[in-house]
């Protein structure tokens, strides 16, 4: 029969790629999975995915079943958090985007002054497993701007942010109209206690080059900030957020390439939580309170 278990292991399939990503994601054995597909095609006479394809490519059966699941499953975890109540005593929250507490601390103090009896806990210790925790309900919401295909996660836009190198005001890439990666070969690069493929300026700007990139990891966006006045290294970040410091004269925001680097903040929540009361009342705040 075509149950909800199905359609869950097929669309968790098709945003893994492979048997072993998606046993995993389920938190299943891959001998087991494999069975669970098997019994499916046997039930219903066909095969739904082609094997050995990398990734996993479906059958005409296995497309149909995927439409299927696209449109039940958001409807079935709505109706269950509707049917749990939609009320939340709690908002636990984590934030994959260091330089985010700068503008989002007024918007949860906002937030509190609408509902007083539901505190905002924030979650540091599992910023960078943060969807991960979502989805098993360690978390109610996520700040991020990494948007990915992931079952049962309902992402939201917010707002759109230019991703900007900091110099010292007499750095020498100050006077760039914009900065290309191979000017930052002998840079010293400030980055926050990240891995390596998860710092911006080497994802979007030195990987793309073909450039390696070694970071001095620093805690706190403030102490990015004075480093790169001090002219002890460059960093990337977000343009408000080193804006004051320009006006200021301490220090050179240059964008990034011809057309600027920009990145979208997402709020994520569990499919079918998004108007839930008073998680939709917290993001109107954050979109309020937006920087500028």
């Amino acid at each position: 029969m075509i149950d909800l278990k199905l359609l869950r292991t097929l669309q968790a399939l098709q945003q893994s790629g492979t048997l072993v990503a998606a046993a995993d994601q389920l938190c299943l054995t891959q001998s087991a999975l494999s069975h669970q597909l098997k019994e499916a095609e046997s039930y219903l006479g066909a095969a739904l995915y082609l094997r050995k394809s990398q990734p996993v490519s479906f059958s005409p059966q296995g497309q149909l079943l995927l439409e299927l699941a696209a449109q039940v499953l958001p409807l079935v975890a709505q109706a269950e958090t509707q049917l749990k109540g939609k009320s939340l005593s709690r908002i636990r929250l984590a934030v994959e985007c260091h330089a985010c507490f700068h503008w989002l601390m007024p918007a949860v103090k906002a937030f509190g002054l609408l509902q007083p009896q539901c505190p905002v806990e924030f979650s540091a210790e599992i910023e960078h497993n943060a969807l991960d925790a979502l989805l098993s309900d360690e978390l109610d919401l996520v700040l991020t701007t990494d948007q990915r295909e992931l079952a049962g996660c309902y992402f939201e836009a917010l707002f759109e942010m230019e991703l900007c190198l900091g110099v010292s005001a007499d750095h020498p890439l100050a006077l760039q109209p914009f900065i290309t990666a191979q000017q930052l070969k002998q840079n010293t690069l400030l980055g926050y206690p990240l891995p390596l493929d998860r710092q911006d300026l080497y994802r979007y700007v030195l990987a793309p080059a073909g450039l390696e990139a070694k970071f001095r990891t620093v805690a706190q966006s403030s102490q990015i900030l004075q480093l790169i006045a001090a002219g002890q290294g460059v960093a990337l970040l977000p343009r408000w957020l080193m804006e004051p410091y320009r006006a200021q004269g301490l220090l050179a925001v240059v964008p990034i390439g011809q057309h600027g680097l920009f990145r979208t903040m997402y709020a994520v929540c569990r499919q079918g939580q998004q108007e839930a009361n008073p998680l939709r009342q917290l993001l109107e705040q954050i979109s309020l309170h937006q920087p500028s």
